[in-house]
């Protein structure tokens, strides 16, 4: 699933859930809002969107796109449902198990193979929207799940497969979500931490660099007054230097790195799962556990390298409590921040 068909799979979901009409021809999404909606996503009662850039303002279409102004609202539109969905995966097959398990890296391929107990089990997927910010920003959604009791939880690619899934009703069932999403916020900083760390060299760098820039310009500007007027130029310089200081304090600011991640969709989903023992490449018996959705074996041991311990870097803010919605995936770099109007309440606002 591309990007584009991502974006559009969360977008059709959403607005028929909250109770827009969707017509979808391929290229655009024909909407007609209820009120409600029109003023969260300041869009008028008939409106068109579109996936692609190329298609931009044809029949007034507004852009949905990472970074877009529309996405934004879209986002914040789902982040209020507060709500959570619940399905079952359904396999035509009971063959997934030993696939998944050759597929695993650190397993012996030569088995044996022992399936040890097959059942069912409630598994959290958590999908967070992932924001690194400095004088640019990096977005993107990644997904974790977690056992209900929070005692297992790692990352999983996204999307997940919706092949299988169906909608499940289970009278009753009132999970308490605290401790899943405690863990699975613990593994989002583990799976963020090298691309954070990696951001905030990036920003320092840049910094740097600006203020080089800045003591190279300002310091330039001081010289050249000075020469031109050696005596009374005092006050001068000292105008020039409070403007650099003001500078220097604004870059400072600009380049200040930052990390926040926000939950935007949560689903409990009963999955088929199994616990089989095996063997380890280097022959050691363990015993793993997998499961038909994610298909990650967890309980392999992890190999130790020379490199030693990750030292700690910069940690990620949870700045959102468990909600739901659909979430989709998006890595694309855009400015910080999204401060454009749709084209649609541009054309009904006067400006600034």
């Amino acid at each position: 699933m591309t990007e584009a068909e991502s974006l559009r799979s969360f977008a059709v979901a959403l607005l028929e859930d909250v109770g827009a009409e969707v017509r979808d021809d391929g290229t655009f999404l024909w909407l007609v809002l209820p009120e409600a909606v029109q003023a969260t996503l300041d869009f008028p009662s008939r409106a068109c969107v579109t996936f692609d850039p190329e298609r931009i303002g044809e029949f007034d279409a507004e852009l949905v796109a990472p970074g877009s102004y529309l996405l934004e609202k879209l986002l914040t539109l789902a982040t209020r449902r507060g709500r959570w969905d619940l399905g079952r995966l359904d396999l035509a097959s009971d063959d997934w198990i030993l696939p998944v398990l050759r597929a695993a890296p650190g397993l012996s391929q030569d088995g044996p193979f022992d399936i040890e107990e097959r059942t069912e089990q409630p598994f959290v997927v958590f999908a967070f929207r992932t924001a690194l910010t400095s004088d640019e920003k990096r977005e993107a959604f990644h997904s974790v799940a977690a056992t209900l009791d929070g005692k297992e939880a790692w990352a999983v690619p996204w999307p997940l497969p919706e092949e299988g899934l169906r909608p499940a009703s289970v009278p009753g069932f009132a999970p308490d979500f605290g401790p899943a999403y405690r863990r699975a916020g613990e593994i989002l900083q583990e799976h963020m931490r090298s691309g954070t760390e990696s951001f905030r060299k990036a920003s320092l760098v840049a910094l740097e660099e600006e203020v080089r820039r800045i003591f190279r310009y300002f310091d330039g500007t001081v010289a050249e007054v000075r020469d031109a007027a050696p005596s009374g130029a005092e006050d001068v310089v000292r105008a020039i230097e409070a403007e650099r200081d003001r500078r220097l304090a604004e870059a400072l600011e600009r380049f200040e790195p930052h990390a926040v991640a926000s939950l935007c969709s949560v689903r409990v989903v009963f999955v088929p799962t199994a616990r089989v023992a095996c063997r380890t490449e280097d022959g050691q018996r363990i015993e793993v556990r997998l499961d038909a959705l994610t298909r990650v074996v967890r309980g392999i041991p992890e190999r130790v390298t020379e490199a030693g311990p990750v030292p700690p870097q910069a940690r990620l803010r949870l700045d959102t409590p468990p909600r739901r919605t659909k979430g989709v995936r998006a890595g694309a770099r855009s400015p910080r921040g999204s401060r454009a109007r749709s084209r649609s309440a541009a054309a009904r606002r006067p400006g600034p």
